[in-house]
Protein backbone atom coordinates (compact mmCIF):
# COMPACT_ATOMS: atom_id res chain seq x y z
CA UNK A 1 0.00 0.00 0.00
CA UNK A 2 1.04 3.41 -0.73
CA UNK A 3 2.41 5.33 2.57
CA UNK A 4 4.12 8.68 1.85
CA UNK A 5 4.23 11.99 4.63
CA UNK A 6 4.44 14.29 1.27
CA UNK A 7 1.17 12.92 0.33
CA UNK A 8 -2.52 14.00 1.78
CA UNK A 9 -3.90 11.34 3.65
CA UNK A 10 -7.37 11.76 1.09
CA UNK A 11 -4.96 11.09 -1.83
CA UNK A 12 -3.54 7.56 0.00
CA UNK A 13 -6.89 6.47 0.80
CA UNK A 14 -7.68 6.99 -3.29
CA UNK A 15 -4.87 5.22 -4.23
CA UNK A 16 -5.11 2.19 -1.90
CA UNK A 17 -8.55 1.68 -2.49
CA UNK A 18 -7.82 1.37 -6.32
CA UNK A 19 -5.29 -0.79 -5.57
CA UNK A 20 -7.67 -3.03 -3.66
CA UNK A 21 -10.30 -2.77 -6.81
CA UNK A 22 -7.21 -3.71 -9.21
CA UNK A 23 -6.74 -6.91 -6.90
CA UNK A 24 -10.35 -8.07 -6.69
CA UNK A 25 -11.45 -7.42 -10.47
CA UNK A 26 -9.78 -9.12 -13.83
CA UNK A 27 -10.92 -6.82 -16.44
CA UNK A 28 -10.80 -2.87 -15.81
CA UNK A 29 -13.12 -0.52 -18.65
CA UNK A 30 -12.07 3.22 -19.14
CA UNK A 31 -14.51 5.34 -20.38
CA UNK A 32 -14.22 9.22 -20.98
CA UNK A 33 -17.26 11.17 -19.04
CA UNK A 34 -16.59 14.43 -20.41
CA UNK A 35 -19.91 14.66 -22.24
CA UNK A 36 -21.65 12.07 -19.83
CA UNK A 37 -23.74 13.29 -17.18
CA UNK A 38 -23.94 13.01 -13.57
CA UNK A 39 -27.43 11.03 -13.66
CA UNK A 40 -26.19 8.87 -16.93
CA UNK A 41 -23.33 7.73 -14.38
CA UNK A 42 -25.55 6.87 -11.54
CA UNK A 43 -28.22 5.50 -12.96
CA UNK A 44 -25.68 2.99 -14.61
CA UNK A 45 -24.40 2.77 -10.81
CA UNK A 46 -27.89 0.86 -9.95
CA UNK A 47 -28.06 -0.96 -12.81
CA UNK A 48 -24.56 -2.40 -12.26
CA UNK A 49 -24.92 -2.70 -8.57
CA UNK A 50 -22.94 -5.69 -7.46
CA UNK A 51 -21.14 -6.35 -10.64
CA UNK A 52 -19.26 -3.49 -11.48
CA UNK A 53 -17.91 -0.47 -9.50
CA UNK A 54 -17.19 2.92 -11.48
CA UNK A 55 -14.40 5.32 -9.70
CA UNK A 56 -13.61 8.60 -10.99
CA UNK A 57 -10.43 9.73 -9.83
CA UNK A 58 -7.74 12.06 -10.75
CA UNK A 59 -5.65 10.40 -13.62
CA UNK A 60 -1.87 11.09 -11.03
CA UNK A 61 -3.50 8.77 -8.26
CA UNK A 62 -4.90 6.36 -11.62
CA UNK A 63 -1.41 5.94 -12.29
CA UNK A 64 -0.01 6.11 -9.13
CA UNK A 65 -2.16 3.23 -8.24
CA UNK A 66 -1.58 1.22 -11.58
CA UNK A 67 2.59 1.83 -11.16
CA UNK A 68 1.67 0.22 -7.42
CA UNK A 69 -0.77 -2.46 -8.72
CA UNK A 70 2.00 -3.42 -11.26
CA UNK A 71 5.26 -3.77 -8.80
CA UNK A 72 2.56 -6.11 -6.44
CA UNK A 73 0.73 -8.04 -9.10
CA UNK A 74 3.66 -8.25 -12.11
CA UNK A 75 0.73 -8.02 -14.51
CA UNK A 76 1.11 -7.61 -18.05
CA UNK A 77 0.75 -4.37 -20.13
CA UNK A 78 0.10 -2.01 -17.10
CA UNK A 79 2.45 0.82 -17.92
CA UNK A 80 0.38 0.49 -21.74
CA UNK A 81 -3.09 0.98 -19.63
CA UNK A 82 -1.48 3.89 -17.44
CA UNK A 83 -0.31 5.54 -20.50
CA UNK A 84 -3.47 5.59 -22.25
CA UNK A 85 -5.94 6.96 -19.69
CA UNK A 86 -7.28 10.23 -20.96
CA UNK A 87 -8.15 13.15 -18.53
CA UNK A 88 -11.92 13.82 -17.46
CA UNK A 89 -12.39 9.39 -17.08
CA UNK A 90 -13.86 7.00 -14.91
CA UNK A 91 -12.45 3.49 -14.42
CA UNK A 92 -14.51 0.44 -14.18
CA UNK A 93 -13.97 -2.71 -12.34
CA UNK A 94 -16.15 -6.14 -13.25
CA UNK A 95 -15.66 -9.98 -13.79
CA UNK A 96 -18.31 -9.86 -16.08
CA UNK A 97 -17.65 -10.40 -19.75
CA UNK A 98 -16.44 -6.96 -21.48
CA UNK A 99 -19.08 -7.80 -24.35
CA UNK A 100 -21.60 -7.98 -21.75
CA UNK A 101 -21.04 -5.05 -20.64
CA UNK A 102 -20.65 -3.22 -23.61
CA UNK A 103 -24.20 -4.32 -24.64
CA UNK A 104 -25.24 -3.11 -21.10
CA UNK A 105 -24.08 0.38 -22.10
CA UNK A 106 -25.32 0.00 -25.68
CA UNK A 107 -29.04 -0.48 -24.32
CA UNK A 108 -29.05 2.32 -21.88
CA UNK A 109 -29.17 5.15 -24.44
CA UNK A 110 -29.92 8.81 -23.41
CA UNK A 111 -31.33 11.49 -25.33
CA UNK A 112 -29.66 14.80 -24.00
CA UNK A 113 -29.76 18.35 -24.62
CA UNK A 114 -27.76 20.29 -27.48
CA UNK A 115 -24.18 21.67 -26.04
CA UNK A 116 -23.59 25.14 -26.20
CA UNK A 117 -20.50 26.48 -28.71
CA UNK A 118 -20.65 23.06 -30.13
CA UNK A 119 -21.45 21.26 -33.50
CA UNK A 120 -24.81 18.95 -33.90
CA UNK A 121 -24.45 15.70 -35.16
CA UNK A 122 -27.48 15.81 -36.10
CA UNK A 123 -30.79 17.53 -37.00
CA UNK A 124 -32.45 19.46 -34.65
CA UNK A 125 -36.13 19.57 -34.48
CA UNK A 126 -38.99 21.11 -32.37
CA UNK A 127 -42.35 19.92 -32.55
CA UNK A 128 -45.42 21.51 -33.23
CA UNK A 129 -47.83 21.88 -29.69
CA UNK A 130 -48.11 23.22 -26.54
CA UNK A 131 -45.14 24.78 -25.50
CA UNK A 132 -46.41 25.02 -21.76
CA UNK A 133 -44.60 27.71 -21.38
CA UNK A 134 -46.54 30.90 -20.52
CA UNK A 135 -46.07 34.50 -22.99
CA UNK A 136 -43.89 37.39 -22.12
CA UNK A 137 -40.18 37.34 -23.11
CA UNK A 138 -40.16 33.59 -24.03
CA UNK A 139 -42.17 34.32 -26.89
CA UNK A 140 -39.23 36.76 -28.26
CA UNK A 141 -36.79 34.57 -27.54
CA UNK A 142 -38.38 31.75 -29.31
CA UNK A 143 -39.29 34.03 -32.30
CA UNK A 144 -35.70 35.93 -32.46
CA UNK A 145 -33.02 33.22 -31.27
CA UNK A 146 -34.34 30.14 -32.89
CA UNK A 147 -36.94 31.72 -35.82
CA UNK A 148 -40.07 29.54 -34.26
CA UNK A 149 -43.40 30.02 -35.85
CA UNK A 150 -45.59 30.59 -32.97
CA UNK A 151 -48.97 31.79 -31.41
CA UNK A 152 -50.76 32.30 -28.11
CA UNK A 153 -53.67 30.11 -26.91
CA UNK A 154 -54.75 29.82 -23.48
CA UNK A 155 -51.94 31.80 -22.16
CA UNK A 156 -49.62 29.65 -23.36
CA UNK A 157 -47.18 29.50 -26.31
CA UNK A 158 -47.64 26.98 -29.82
CA UNK A 159 -45.39 25.79 -31.90
CA UNK A 160 -47.38 26.09 -35.14
CA UNK A 161 -45.63 23.37 -37.34
CA UNK A 162 -43.12 21.34 -36.49
CA UNK A 163 -39.64 23.37 -37.35
CA UNK A 164 -35.81 22.46 -38.16
CA UNK A 165 -33.65 24.88 -36.30
CA UNK A 166 -30.37 23.04 -36.98
CA UNK A 167 -28.84 20.81 -39.75
CA UNK A 168 -26.89 18.16 -39.00
CA UNK A 169 -22.65 20.12 -38.32
CA UNK A 170 -24.52 23.62 -37.83
CA UNK A 171 -23.04 25.07 -34.19
CA UNK A 172 -25.58 25.73 -31.63
CA UNK A 173 -24.45 28.81 -29.72
CA UNK A 174 -25.32 29.60 -26.43
CA UNK A 175 -28.76 31.59 -26.43
CA UNK A 176 -29.71 28.77 -28.80
CA UNK A 177 -28.80 26.17 -26.53
CA UNK A 178 -30.48 27.50 -23.59
CA UNK A 179 -33.95 28.40 -25.53
CA UNK A 180 -33.74 24.98 -26.85
CA UNK A 181 -33.59 23.12 -22.96
CA UNK A 182 -36.34 25.37 -21.70
CA UNK A 183 -38.15 23.82 -24.51
CA UNK A 184 -36.77 20.61 -23.42
CA UNK A 185 -35.87 18.97 -26.62
CA UNK A 186 -33.03 16.51 -26.41
CA UNK A 187 -31.88 15.80 -29.50
CA UNK A 188 -28.53 14.58 -28.64
CA UNK A 189 -27.90 10.49 -28.37
CA UNK A 190 -25.59 10.03 -25.31
CA UNK A 191 -24.05 6.32 -24.86
CA UNK A 192 -21.36 5.13 -21.73
CA UNK A 193 -19.13 4.31 -24.53
CA UNK A 194 -15.51 2.20 -23.52
CA UNK A 195 -12.62 3.67 -24.65
CA UNK A 196 -10.02 0.59 -24.22
CA UNK A 197 -9.75 -2.04 -21.66
CA UNK A 198 -7.49 -4.26 -19.54
CA UNK A 199 -8.37 -7.81 -18.99
CA UNK A 200 -5.85 -10.08 -16.71
CA UNK A 201 -2.88 -8.44 -18.75
CA UNK A 202 -4.16 -7.47 -21.75
CA UNK A 203 -4.70 -4.68 -24.01
CA UNK A 204 -8.77 -4.99 -25.50
CA UNK A 205 -8.96 -1.58 -27.87
CA UNK A 206 -11.77 0.22 -28.58
CA UNK A 207 -12.48 -1.19 -32.46
CA UNK A 208 -12.42 -5.08 -30.69
CA UNK A 209 -14.98 -4.21 -28.58
CA UNK A 210 -17.41 -3.30 -30.76
CA UNK A 211 -16.70 -5.16 -33.57
CA UNK A 212 -19.74 -6.40 -35.58
CA UNK A 213 -19.31 -9.93 -34.37
CA UNK A 214 -21.83 -11.34 -37.14
CA UNK A 215 -20.11 -9.53 -40.27
CA UNK A 216 -16.60 -10.74 -38.31
CA UNK A 217 -17.81 -14.83 -38.58
CA UNK A 218 -18.64 -14.21 -41.78
CA UNK A 219 -15.29 -12.53 -43.05
CA UNK A 220 -13.86 -15.71 -41.18
CA UNK A 221 -16.23 -18.38 -43.10
CA UNK A 222 -15.68 -16.75 -46.17
CA UNK A 223 -11.59 -16.20 -46.03
CA UNK A 224 -12.07 -20.17 -44.82
CA UNK A 225 -13.50 -21.17 -47.78
CA UNK A 226 -11.87 -19.65 -50.31
CA UNK A 227 -8.13 -21.10 -48.35
CA UNK A 228 -9.60 -24.61 -49.12
CA UNK A 229 -10.89 -23.82 -52.36
CA UNK A 230 -7.38 -22.90 -52.70
CA UNK A 231 -5.39 -25.87 -50.99
CA UNK A 232 -7.82 -28.51 -52.77
CA UNK A 233 -6.32 -27.02 -55.96
CA UNK A 234 -2.34 -27.72 -55.17
CA UNK A 235 -0.68 -31.10 -56.32
CA UNK A 236 -0.76 -32.77 -52.62
CA UNK A 237 -2.28 -34.35 -49.86
CA UNK A 238 -2.59 -33.37 -46.37
CA UNK A 239 -3.24 -36.22 -43.89
CA UNK A 240 -4.76 -33.55 -41.42
CA UNK A 241 -7.60 -32.30 -43.82
CA UNK A 242 -9.05 -36.06 -44.54
CA UNK A 243 -12.60 -34.93 -43.59
CA UNK A 244 -12.29 -32.14 -45.48
CA UNK A 245 -11.44 -33.35 -48.89
CA UNK A 246 -13.96 -36.13 -48.14
CA UNK A 247 -16.63 -33.65 -47.20
CA UNK A 248 -15.81 -31.85 -50.75
CA UNK A 249 -15.74 -35.10 -52.63
CA UNK A 250 -19.07 -35.76 -51.22
CA UNK A 251 -19.99 -32.41 -51.74
CA UNK A 252 -19.09 -32.66 -55.86
CA UNK A 253 -20.77 -36.08 -56.14
CA UNK A 254 -23.95 -34.52 -54.79
CA UNK A 255 -23.81 -32.12 -57.30
CA UNK A 256 -22.94 -34.43 -60.17
CA UNK A 257 -25.91 -36.41 -59.90
CA UNK A 258 -28.40 -33.92 -59.30
CA UNK A 259 -26.37 -32.42 -63.05
CA UNK A 260 -26.93 -35.56 -64.50
CA UNK A 261 -29.72 -36.92 -63.33
CA UNK A 262 -32.27 -33.71 -62.31
CA UNK A 263 -33.33 -34.51 -58.83
CA UNK A 264 -31.68 -38.08 -58.62
CA UNK A 265 -32.08 -41.36 -59.11
CA UNK A 266 -35.60 -43.07 -57.06
CA UNK A 267 -34.66 -46.95 -56.51
CA UNK A 268 -37.80 -48.14 -55.76
CA UNK A 269 -39.02 -50.14 -52.45
CA UNK A 270 -38.43 -53.71 -52.59
CA UNK A 271 -42.50 -54.18 -52.31
CA UNK A 272 -43.09 -51.69 -55.37
CA UNK A 273 -41.00 -53.70 -57.51
CA UNK A 274 -42.63 -56.78 -56.33
CA UNK A 275 -46.19 -55.20 -57.55
CA UNK A 276 -44.57 -54.44 -61.01
CA UNK A 277 -43.27 -58.03 -61.31
CA UNK A 278 -46.54 -58.98 -60.66
CA UNK A 279 -48.14 -57.05 -63.07
CA UNK A 280 -45.99 -58.93 -65.93
CA UNK A 281 -47.61 -61.59 -68.49
CA UNK A 282 -47.44 -65.22 -66.54
CA UNK A 283 -44.88 -66.50 -69.25
CA UNK A 284 -42.08 -63.57 -69.02
CA UNK A 285 -42.27 -63.98 -65.27
CA UNK A 286 -41.44 -68.27 -65.42
CA UNK A 287 -39.04 -67.11 -67.83
CA UNK A 288 -37.30 -64.91 -65.94
CA UNK A 289 -37.88 -67.00 -62.27
CA UNK A 290 -36.14 -69.47 -64.47
CA UNK A 291 -33.14 -67.46 -65.31
CA UNK A 292 -32.74 -66.54 -61.74
CA UNK A 293 -32.94 -70.13 -60.57
CA UNK A 294 -30.12 -71.12 -63.49
CA UNK A 295 -27.73 -67.79 -62.01
CA UNK A 296 -27.39 -69.83 -58.48
CA UNK A 297 -27.05 -73.43 -60.30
Amino acid sequence: MIENKHIPQWKINEINYLIDLFKNYKNVVVIEVAHISDKQIQTMRKILRGKAEFRMSKRSLQQRAIEQFKKESKKKNLDEFAEQIPGQSSLVFTNIDLFELKNIFLENEWMVPAKPNEITPVDIWVPAGDTGLPTGQVISELNMTLRLPTRIMNDTIYIREDTRTHKAGDLVDVKQAAVLKKLGITPIESLIKIHFAWSDGEIIPEDILYMDMEQFTQNVTKAYREALGILFEMPFFLEDMTEDYIRKAASEATILNVIIFGEGIQIPPHDEKAKVEEQEPEEEEESESVGIGGLFG
